[in-house]
Parts: structure tokens; C-alpha cells; sequence
């Protein structure tokens, strides 16, 4: 996982299956994802840049059922705080 801070937000540059699902269950494994849990719990903006979801370059390739549960995931990030960027930011 790879993290940025920026004008007072934080910016998730890289985010892998496997950081995806700690963040949405709120259990950080790593710094970085402790460190958004963190910014999240203080107010701070949490976004997501373009391409940072790793499980979304294999929807030409994955099942319908592993996707879907990636999507999920996803939802669940936008539910504890986690946005889109912007436009404009890169």
C-alpha cells in the first residue's frame, strides 16, 4: 500500500486486495493502513487515486463471484470515509 499526504488529505496511491480487506474490516495489519484508520478517525480526508485498486486490472480475467466480493469490499471502504480524488489530482 502506498500513501501520500497532500494539502491536509491523505491520498492512497496503490491499495492490494489484501490491504483492501483489513482497511474494510477496520483491523490494520501495516503502518499505512493504521495510518489511514488514523487520519480517518481524525477527521482528516482519506482518498483513493485513480487506479489504486489493484483487483480492478483483472475484471477482463476474474470470476463473477471474486469480483463481485472485491466490489463489496469497495463499498465498504466508501462507507468508513475512503473517496474517490478529485479531479485533477494525480
Amino acid at each position: 500500500m502506498k500513501t501520500v499526504w497532500r494539502d491536509g488529505a491523505l491520498y492512497i496511491q496503490a491499495l492490494p486486495l489484501d490491504a483492501m480487506g483489513r482497511l474494510a474490516a477496520c483491523t490494520p495489519g501495516t503502518p499505512a493502513e493504521t495510518e489511514v484508520l488514523a487520519a480517518l478517525l481524525a477527521g482528516a480526508k482519506v482518498y483513493l487515486l485513480p487506479g489504486a485498486l489493484v483487483y480492478k486490472r483483472y475484471r477482463s480475467t476474474a470470476g463473477d463471484g471474486i469480483y463481485t466480493r472485491c466490489a463489496a469490499l469497495e463499498r465498504k471502504l466508501r462507507e468508513i470515509g475512503i473517496r474517490r480524488a478529485p479531479s485533477g489530482r494525480s
